[in-house]
């Protein structure tokens, strides 16, 4: 009775309030993972306000024709998607071999999306407990 919000009564009949004996649960955190995948803005419903979402980011968007040719994301794309489905923090990865340097990569998605962090192996992310 007391987990579906009733108060405790004592043999003696002394009431506590439910709110004594309980506190509320935390709320869950998501991710989701999108990855080897092009540009396709039905995913959105799907991972709409995840706490931490990866996607791929191959190419540079002056690369698009690449990226639609080999049915992959640039980083602006996948910075697009997770605006619009109102992420909180955005992994990008799946980097094409092409790139050197991957600034470029977090400089186009950060125009788009601030909160785009570079993925890389054994990066860990914090995802904040939520209240």
């Amino acid at each position: 009775a007391i987990k579906d919000g009733n108060d405790w009564v004592s043999p003696e009949g002394k009431i506590i309030a439910n709110k004594e004996l309980t506190m509320d649960s935390e709320q869950p955190r998501s991710f989701a993972f999108c990855s080897d995948t092009m540009y396709h803005e039905d995913i959105i419903p799907i991972i709409k306000n995840v706490d931490l979402l990866y996607h791929e980011a191959t190419f540079l968007h002056e690369d698009i024709d690449k990226a639609k040719a080999t049915f992959h994301t640039t980083s602006l794309q996948a910075a697009t998607i997770a605006k619009k489905a109102n992420v909180g923090k955005l992994i990008i990865g799946h980097y094409s071999a092409r790139y050197d340097n991957l600034q470029a990569h977090l400089d186009e998605a950060q125009s788009i999306f601030p909160r785009t962090y570079l993925g890389y192996d054994g990066l860990v992310m914090d995802i904040p407990k939520k209240k």
